[in-house]
């Protein structure tokens, strides 16, 4: 490749739809990660106060007179701060059962 076909004062060259339609693409894919990353953020800010909200609000409950046992037990509330009982999945038992086989006792 010469220096000759990319001389500055040369106004188009054929590669430049091309890597200016790459670009676009790349351009297109940041923002688009951008918007999802605000979002997430949103999301998470939106989820932390509505956790400090569902905990003051189950200790309202607590000083009403509810007893926690009857508001996780019978009425199935989450006690505040616990995440909600989920499965583990095959993925993470598995992850589980090779630290506890490479070191000879299971991690907490």
């Amino acid at each position: 490749m010469s220096e000759a076909h990319h001389t500055p004062d040369q106004e188009s060259h054929p590669i430049d739809e091309k890597v200016l339609s790459l670009m676009d693409q790349r351009l297109g894919t940041a923002r688009d990660l951008a918007d999802r990353a605000s979002a997430l953020h949103e999301a998470r800010a939106s989820l932390e106060e509505a956790q400090r909200e569902y905990a003051a609000s189950f200790k309202r409950a607590e000083k009403a007179g509810w007893d926690r046992k009857e508001l996780t037990g019978h009425l199935a509330f989450e006690e505040p701060g616990r995440a909600p009982r989920r499965r583990p999945s095959a993925r993470t038992k598995n992850a589980e059962d090779d630290q506890s086989d490479e070191s000879g006792a299971a991690t907490p």
